[in-house]
């Protein structure tokens, strides 16, 4: 029994490893052919990143299952500084989600590098 249990947290570790981390240089250039989706979890609300399709807070891990009924569906995640984006990126894995990748960095850097944002309650959840 022990070992099964240390296999299945092996397997657990490798799954949620399995997320993808980009810079901001990265995200601007996937922009330009954007075939994702991109959600903005910081809590609370912050500016957000043009092509945004979604502001849903980190905590509310539900409301972006719920607008991500395709476990293959490419997402990226960001945040202020990479870390809540971090956290969210392996509990989707957790839940299946095969095509996470996240802001290393999050916005933070995105606004460094001088990058447009946009105010704060221009992204609406649609959920």
């Amino acid at each position: 029994f022990r070992g099964n249990n240390v296999n299945d947290k092996n397997m657990i570790s490798k799954e949620i490893d399995s997320f993808t981390s980009i810079s901001s240089v990265e995200l601007d250039l996937m922009l330009d052919n954007k075939d994702f989706t991109l959600i903005d979890i910081h809590t609370p609300e912050q500016r957000h990143i043009p092509g945004t399709d979604y502001f849903i807070p980190f905590n509310d891990i539900d409301a972006i299952v719920s607008v991500l009924p395709n476990k293959d569906e490419k997402v990226v995640l960001y945040c202020r500084s990479g870390g809540m984006s971090k956290i969210l990126a392996n509990q989707l894995i957790g839940r299946g989600y095969s095509n996470i990748i996240e802001l290393e960095n999050g916005l933070n850097e995105w606004t460094e590098e001088g990058r447009e944002t946009l105010p704060e309650g221009s992204i609406t959840t649609q959920i």
